[in-house]
């Protein structure tokens, strides 16, 4: 909207267009990185990295050994008794009968482990501990490669171009100038903190605004981003046949799970190789080791989804500078057809991967003179709309899903409930940081402002699309799976009922597998973890199919989106209104109306 449209009181009526171009082209050409938060220490980056030295780390290793240890008596004294005293035909209050003796001791294992951490270093160190597991979970798999740590760095100011043009009227109206670039207001505005919210009243056009990164910035202005390059090979029966059986072009650029806090690719490398070892030979995947939270907070992890994209299909692009670190061929042939990738993810992965599809939409692609092609297909499992965690699935009482219950305190609850919160809260963690390991403007200033910064960064549609993004015209053929006792169930169900409303001329399949819990594909020695894989590569490669031969004008589709339930015997069925609660339930978890 041109400057003069807006009304005679506002800062952008007494500005001179021509002003406005100047300031622009500094907001677009200035590189000097100006981040006002405080180095981590040494000591913290080494707590951080699950290395738990400090004194109330005795504390959680004793709690959670007497957790691990009543879980396991639990187990043979209270479930395995009353399981076999009812034949197997009826569930205990922790362990359903569909689940068999490994699949439940696992699961017991990771509630006891997740009940019991206190902060970010104690998840990580969990996280480290599982994944030293991972290489000898993936001895019976073969046929595959695995580069791991491949860098790339990236020049932030260059990568944020587009994002600060798009914004700029937005944040000109604030009177945020080319100062802004590189840090966020000790003492924010109440106006500041309500661009973030998609609302048109009070934020012409609906598009949010967005903070400035927290994190710190090497002296040049970039960063590293490193990640797993896996591909599955040829079998050595097929070497000698002259390309006999066909190869695949797939690409996954995967975002791990994790809170946005914790876990890496090598924790999610077993969980990938399997889903490219049922695409077949030639199939490939980029696992990003995405910025975390509380180092750096959001949108940290959606400029690194940004940035990883721009590697993967423009990797020649001024952001984007190749390390090879002395080693040869670490790079694949790049760039890749944007047509092959396909977005996908876990958790709060998932969430990124949806977080990137709105970004390119409404940040990105205004501002950039070459359209960026958006992935035709996306892969969302167990994913993480909500950040709040506030619908019934989330809250449940139940104790047969492992993650937390809930992760995040609603915004519209009061200050007071933020921080009497009990548990770890991964959403606190990930909007605002730590700032005992890792200050930052938004958690240094005082409990209000902390409060403030979460209660408005909780409700932008990167954060929680589910309820407050347009998901109109995210041209995509999206596949979503959870489980009935999946902590996010819900947030799966209304985002996929959501996403098939807002695109009707676009493929929208939601797979509710029983009695399968977050992230059920995660553990191999489940039958219904490798039959949703099989659904994912089948999805993936009828769509892209479709894509390929689909003709200039999109045939409609059937409005709304296609919901299976999957029983534990693997055979499926509608179930659109079935299992869980009613979709108008979970629409009205949070207050329509989104101005505080």
């Amino acid at each position: 909207m041109p400057p003069n449209q807006y009304p005679e009181n506002d800062i952008l009526s007494v500005v001179d267009e021509a002003d406005l171009i100047q300031e622009a082209s500094k907001l677009s050409t200035n590189s000097a990185p100006n981040h006002s938060s405080r180095a981590i220490s040494f000591w913290d980056r080494l707590y951080l990295s699950g290395i738990p030295f400090r004194p109330i780390d005795l504390a959680w290793v004793l709690r959670a050994s007497g957790s691990i240890l009543s879980t396991v008596a639990g187990l043979a004294f209270v479930d395995i008794p009353f399981l076999i005293r009812t034949d197997f035909k009826v569930n205990s209050s922790r362990h359903p009968v569909s689940w068999g003796p490994i699949y439940s001791f696992c699961m017991a294992m990771s509630r006891a482990s997740s009940s019991s951490t206190y902060n970010v270093a104690q998840l990580r160190t969990v996280s480290n501990i599982i994944a030293l597991f991972v290489h000898p979970r993936m001895l019976h798999l073969s046929n595959y490669s695995v580069k791991s740590n491949v860098p790339f760095k990236v020049h932030l100011d260059t990568l944020l171009k587009p994002e600060r043009e798009t914004l700029f009227q937005i944040r000109t109206r604030l009177g945020l100038t080319a100062e802004y670039q590189g840090k966020n207001p000790l003492d924010p505005s109440p106006e500041f903190l309500q661009s973030f919210l998609p609302d048109p009243d009070n934020n012409r056009g609906g598009l949010a605004n967005l903070p400035e990164e927290s994190g710190v910035l090497d002296k040049d202005g970039t960063y590293t981003l490193r990640g797993d390059w896996i591909e599955a090979l040829e079998e050595p029966r097929h070497m000698s046949e002259l390309n006999v059986k066909k190869k695949s072009n797939v690409v996954l650029l995967y975002f791990h799970g994790g809170g946005h806090v914790f876990c890496s690719p090598v924790f999610h490398r077993q969980l990938v190789t399997r889903m490219l070892l049922e695409f077949g030979p030639g199939a490939r995947a980029f696992v990003v080791d995405y910025r975390l939270a509380p180092e750096d907070p959001f949108p940290a992890a959606i400029h690194d989804a940004y940035a990883t994209y721009l590697y993967l299909t423009q990797a020649n692009h001024e952001a984007i500078n190749l390390c090879n670190n002395g080693r040869k061929n670490q790079h694949p042939v790049l760039p890749i057809d944007p047509q092959n990738i396909v977005l996908a993810g876990d958790s709060a992965g998932a969430g990124v991967a949806i977080a990137l599809q709105l970004y390119l939409r409404d940040y990105v692609q205004p501002s950039v003179q070459q359209k960026l092609v958006i992935p035709p297909v996306t892969v969302l499992i167990s994913v993480w709309t909500d950040i709040s965690t506030s619908m019934p699935s989330a809250t449940s009482k139940h104790s047969y899903c492992y993650t937390p219950s809930p992760m995040g305190v609603n915004p519209f609850h009061d200050q007071e409930t933020f921080f009497s919160f009990p548990k770890f809260n991964f959403a606190r963690t990930y909007l605002c940081g730590d700032s005992r390991l890792a200050p930052n403007e938004r958690n240094s200033a005082g409990k209000k402002v902390e409060w403030d910064w979460y209660r408005h960064l909780a409700q932008h549609p990167l954060v929680s699309p589910v309820y407050t993004a347009d998901l109109s015209r995210l041209e995509s053929s999206t596949l979503l799976q959870t489980g009935t006792f999946d902590r996010l169930a819900d947030d799966t169900r209304l985002y996929a009922h959501k996403l098939g409303e807002a695109n009707p001329n676009e493929r929208v399949r939601l797979e509710l597998y029983q009695d399968m819990v977050h992230v059920h594909q995660f553990f191999e020695f489940l039958p219904m973890a490798d039959q949703a894989i099989r659904s994912m590569v089948a999805f993936v490669e009828n769509a892209q199919d479709q894509n390929r031969h689909r003709s200039s004008t999109r045939a409609t589709a059937t409005r709304g989106t296609e919901w299976v339930v999957v029983n534990v015997d693997g055979t499926e069925r509608e179930g659109h209104h079935e299992d869980g609660s009613p979709l108008e339930v979970l629409d009205a978890c949070w207050r329509q109306d989104p101005r505080l």
